[in-house]
């Protein structure tokens, strides 16, 4: 498979304490990789490292090497704003803007670039399609986006990210707060949009990670630990640590 993100040698600092320690880890084009891992072991500043923003927190520090596409993203001529449209971010607490459904949708786009109305609805139909919701909402596009479900407003602001044509999509425990039918729904969404992106899917539910990956990296104090195919990791672990963790010894 070719690789999409190759990450060399990579230090996070917060002032002077490390927070992730010489991580190695490829990420292929098309492919699900889950990051599990305790609280506090870097699993979403592994994230935020990939979209870059923990350049807005001036405590934290980059050391080593991010490549998308052979392409280091912490060189100093990299435009940020085109590195962020190319990779979206799903966050626990889903935020809606206080607008409507379809006004959501066209924010990013009308940011970035002139678009046509035809095309504008044409991506907005797309995407919602692509974030299983088109069916739920196609007839109330123009009803406030918070009067959605907390697992509709999910679904929502997935869509508003493929809005502006992501290659790589990140999700910071997505499903933490929906309840079993969202989460299933926002699952076999991950299935579908693997076929054109490649996902990243932090998660503390395990067995989230064991049906949807197919690889998954167990982070612990801010080391990888280990990374592997997904059946592998849940059936015969290298270490010993791995299997304490998705055993529920620790954690």
């Amino acid at each position: 498979m070719k690789k999409k993100i190759a990450v060399l040698h990579l230090n996070v600092f917060i002032k002077d304490k490390i927070i992730l320690k010489d991580i190695n880890l490829d990420v292929y084009e098309n492919e699900i990789l889950s990051i599990i891992g305790p609280a506090n072991s870097g699993k979403s500043s592994f994230l935020r490292v990939i979209n870059r923003m923990l350049d807005i927190n001036s405590d934290f520090r980059v050391e080593g090497n991010v490549f998308i596409d052979g392409e280091d993203i912490y060189k100093t001529n990299v435009n940020i704003c085109d590195l962020r449209k190319r990779i979206g971010i799903i966050f626990a607490l889903p935020v809606p803007l206080p607008l409507s459904i379809y006004d959501n949708l066209i924010y990013g786009p009308l940011l970035h670039k002139k678009i046509s109305v035809e095309r504008l609805n044409g991506l907005v139909e797309k995407c919602l399609k692509s974030a299983s919701l088109w069916e739920e909402v196609k007839d109330r596009l123009h009803l406030s986006a918070l009067q959605l479900s907390g697992g509709q407003q999910q679904r929502l602001c997935l869509a508003r990210s493929l809005m502006v044509e992501p290659e790589i999509i990140l999700f910071d425990e997505p499903c933490s707060g929906l309840d079993p039918v969202s989460t299933s729904k926002v699952e076999r969404t991950m299935f579908e949009l693997k076929k054109r992106y490649t996902l990243i899917l932090v998660t503390n539910n395990t067995k989230q990670a064991a049906r949807v990956s197919d690889r998954t990296a167990f982070l612990l104090s801010g080391k990888l630990i280990e990374v592997d195919q997904t059946k592998q990791i849940f059936t015969s672990p290298k270490s010993k640590l791995t299997n304490d963790y998705i055993t529920g010894r620790f954690g």
